[in-house]
């Protein structure tokens, strides 16, 4: 019975190598069929020291930035300009609602900011124009009279924390 037993392992050994090597070889999928999920970080500083991150998954391949504050499940108001797009009233219970979205303005308003490999930096465009990929940070800052905006370089990306890779391998006896 011992020799039996010892071809036996060498067996599965063998069998699970090979296992491995289709699965290295085997054609990539795509991401729709993997159901791999994207994520994108939205960091929100409410002007009296606050701030709020979150990381947002999404399974197509890119969504708006204001989908982005929309799934972030932070309660907000907006109004739609035909023109500009959507323009952030309130965020977190800081600002205006939307019935009177300029409430504090001038001097104070959302402003929207998005970081870059270089650093942080004003968007160009609003938040129902841009566009987010995987990986991104999107950021808020309630602007007052004496601010002078700038966003900590230190906000990275709240969505790193949460990356955890994981490798299952089946267990041969």
């Amino acid at each position: 019975m011992p020799r039996h037993s010892a071809i036996l392992r060498v067996s599965r050994v063998v069998l699970l190598l090979c296992l491995l090597a289709s699965l290295a070889t085997a054609a990539p999928r795509s991401e729709s069929e993997t159901g791999r999920l994207h994520r994108a970080g939205l960091i929100v500083q409410t002007g009296d020291g606050a701030i709020i991150t979150r990381c947002v998954s999404f399974v197509e391949q890119q969504i708006s930035g204001l989908a982005l504050l929309e799934r972030s499940g932070l309660p907000f108001a907006a109004v739609d300009d035909e023109r500009y797009g959507a323009f952030i009233c309130g965020i977190a219970g800081v600002g205006c609602p939307a019935e009177r979205c300029l409430c504090a303005y001038p001097p104070s308003y959302w402003q929207y900011w998005l970081r870059e490999q270089s650093g942080w930096r004003v968007s160009p465009v609003g938040a129902s124009g841009r566009v987010v990929r995987d990986g991104d940070v999107d950021g808020w800052i309630w602007l007052r009279d004496t601010d002078n905006p700038r966003f900590d370089e230190r906000f990275n990306d709240p969505c790193a924390q949460e990356v955890a890779l994981r490798v299952y391998l089946p267990l041969i006896r």
